[in-house]
């Protein structure tokens, strides 16, 4: 992303964060309670969160994961037999115990291994009817007040008259404030060819790239990259300004693209690749990739 208009607005109202209910039947083999959402982490030295759900069909524990980076992936093995839960995919195996609804368990791939934990993800619900705030402006137009820089690479984003643009590959953005519940008005100039995100509370991604023309896609403009995909993609051409207006409640978002509601109120499963955390019940910042 090369461009990001000076005018980003967001109010903010807090929900409680229920925990996802835990199923009832015990199918054969192994605990029901295993079922369900579960947000991750692996530990050590270089910790990061995961996410993974699993669900049983027939009798036999299917799911799938979202890894360190890309979107979700279903298990290429999955297997559950007490309290223990074996499962694999791209090139990584994990194998956790269940106990008192969490797991603790470790993992290996190629000649790395790695410990790593889980809790039952919230369930988030929106509220019914939420009071907003008044209007946050969170860039200044004239500088990066209010922002930091992270990750990997120079910090290469810097204010221009009154716009915000990343000069080249680099560092991330995050806001400072974290936030709830919120609704973001947010203005993109997306150069050919370039891919960039919009991360709600640092967990969850909406593409942003250029993709004028194309199907619509959980991978294209507007989709949560890999949990889900646009009803259209009014996407305009590169070098063209688009807009974003876009409402978080709980886990249910709206994404409004160019005036043309792409996805309208659909829950969010679970956090996206790049993920600052996995803890889904707290508020989080505004990210931009």
């Amino acid at each position: 992303m090369r461009a990001l208009s000076s005018l980003l607005l967001l109010s903010f109202f807090g929900c409680g964060a229920a925990e996802q209910p835990a199923p009832d039947d015990d199918p054969a083999g192994f605990h029901a309670e295993m079922l369900g959402r579960w947000d991750a982490s692996v530990s050590g030295d270089d910790p990061y969160p995961l996410w993974f759900e699993l669900e049983e069909v027939d009798g036999t524990v299917r799911g799938r994961l979202q890894p360190r980076g890309g979107h979700a992936l279903p298990f290429d093995s999955v297997e559950a037999s007490g309290d223990t839960l074996r499962m694999s995919v791209a090139g990584t195996s994990y194998e956790g115990v269940f106990e008192e609804d969490r797991w603790s368990g470790t993992g290996s791939k190629d000649t790395t291994s790695f410990s790593w934990s889980a809790v039952r993800a919230p369930a988030l619900l929106p509220p019914p009817d939420p009071e907003w705030g008044d209007p946050i402006e969170l860039f200044t137009g004239t500088n990066l007040n209010g922002w930091e820089a992270f990750g990997g690479g120079e910090n290469r984003w810097v204010a221009t008259d009154g716009v915000l643009i990343n000069e080249d590959s680099g560092a991330n953005l995050v806001t400072e404030g974290t936030f709830g519940d919120f609704k973001l008005h947010i203005e993109v100039n997306v150069p050919a060819g370039s891919n960039s995100g919009i991360y709600l509370r640092g967990r969850h991604e909406i593409q942003v790239q250029d993709d004028h023309g194309k199907e619509p896609h959980s991978r294209h403009m507007g989709g949560i990259y890999g949990q889900i995909t646009p009803t259209a993609n009014p996407s305009l051409p590169a070098g063209e300004w688009q807009s974003f207006d876009i409402t978080l409640l709980g886990r249910w978002v709206t994404v409004v693209l160019n005036d043309q509601t792409i996805i309208d109120h659909q829950e969010i499963p679970g956090i996206t690749g790049g993920a600052l955390d996995s803890n889904e019940a707290e508020p989080g910042p505004i990210y931009l990739q």
